[in-house]
């Protein structure tokens, strides 16, 4: 299965709405820390090695899940 559908999946099966919507508004505008928060959940769920966070502006970044690490030759 597709990462990003078990991560759906996952928050659709235990009511996590976070998880199951494509897109996220945080109330408390606190939108790093939730950022962070699902992508250490959406690492647990998919096994990943880790998480990077690439910077794309103000108040706005794209989080992704690493899945393998190698050195380029």
């Amino acid at each position: 299965m597709i990462d990003a559908k078990l991560v759906r999946s996952f928050g659709e099966t235990n009511s996590i709405d976070e998880l199951a919507q494509s897109y996220v508004r945080d109330v408390d505008n606190e939108l790093e820390v939730l950022g962070w928060e699902l992508s250490a959940v959406a690492v647990r769920i998919c096994d990943a090695l880790g998480a990077y966070r690439s910077p794309l502006g103000e108040g706005d970044a794209r989080y992704y899940i690493i899945k393998a690490i190698s050195w380029a030759g």
